[in-house]
C-alpha cells in the first residue's frame, strides 16, 4: 500500500496512473529502477520513500541520466527515466540515438506532457514535436496513450518486453 496514499490517487490523471502502476510493479520487481530528472513531484513520494535504493534523481542532468540508465539496462536491470517531454528527448537526444536507438538498451522513456500543456513555464516546455524526433529512432517502441485507463497495460508491456520504450503521458 502506498505510504504516501493521499499524494497519490491513481484516478486523477495519466501521470497518476502510471506513477500507481510503476509503484505496484516496483513492490514485485526489485530490478526495476526510477530515475527522474529535477522534478519536485509529489507522485513519486512513495516511489522515493519505498524503494530509496531504487530511485534516483539527477536533477537537470538529462544525458547523465540517459548514461546511468544504459549503465543499469547493460546489468540487467530495468530502468525508467521520466521527465518533462522536451528535456528528455532534445537534451539527451545524442545519447538516445547512440545507445537506446542503435544499439537497442532497453531503457524505458517515459515523459511527461503534450503539445503546450507545460505552456505556463515557457517555449523551452513545449512537446510539439516529439513525434517528428521520434521519427528518426526506428528501434524505439513509441505509444502515446489516449485515456489513462490505458497506462496499466502499457506499463506492463514496458516490463515484461525488454526493448526500447517511449511513452508519453498527457499532464
Amino acid at each position: 500500500m502506498w505510504k504516501n496514499e493521499f499524494t497519490m490517487n491513481k484516478h486523477d490523471s495519466m501521470r497518476g496512473w502510471f506513477a500507481y502502476e510503476l509503484y505496484q510493479w516496483m513492490k514485485k520487481d526489485k530490478d526495476i529502477y526510477l530515475i527522474v530528472g529535477d522534478l519536485g513531484y509529489g507522485m513519486f513520494d512513495a516511489i522515493r520513500d519505498d524503494f530509496p535504493d531504487r530511485f534516483l534523481n539527477c536533477g537537470a542532468a538529462e544525458q547523465a541520466m540517459m548514461g546511468i540508465a544504459v549503465g543499469l539496462a547493460l546489468e540487467g536491470k530495468k530502468p525508467f527515466i521520466y521527465s518533462i517531454t522536451p528535456f528528455l528527448l532534445w537534451r539527451a537526444a545524442e545519447t538516445i540515438r547512440l545507445y537506446i536507438n542503435h544499439e537497442r538498451i532497453p531503457i524505458r522513456l517515459v515523459a511527461s506532457g503534450r503539445d503546450k500543456d507545460y505552456e505556463h513555464d515557457g517555449f523551452s516546455h513545449y512537446a510539439g514535436d516529439d513525434k517528428d524526433l521520434l521519427d528518426c529512432f526506428k528501434n524505439i517502441f513509441c505509444v502515446w496513450p489516449d485515456t489513462k485507463e490505458q497506462i496499466p497495460d502499457i506499463v506492463e508491456a514496458m516490463i515484461e518486453n525488454n526493448k526500447p520504450w517511449y511513452i508519453n503521458l498527457k499532464r
